[in-house]
């Protein structure tokens, strides 16, 4: 496949801008020294709370949901 000048690498690659961006923070995160290294790696997850929808309304209680 030929990459042209306003195709950018990310996407001449196959993947989306989300993955792309989380991709370069994890290599600057191994980069670091580490003693810096150990405090970037603690949020290195992600947090999303979900709720349940039932006859137009949120449920009290989010479903916590944790992604790596």
């Amino acid at each position: 496949r030929i990459r042209t000048a306003a195709m950018p690498a990310w996407r001449d690659a196959g993947i989306n801008y989300i993955r792309y961006s989380a991709l370069c923070a994890k290599v600057v995160r191994h980069c670091l020294k580490p003693e810096l290294q150990r405090e970037a790696m603690k949020r290195e997850g992600s947090t999303v709370k979900a709720f349940l929808w039932k006859d137009g309304k949120p449920s009290e209680v989010p479903r916590k949901v944790v992604q790596a």
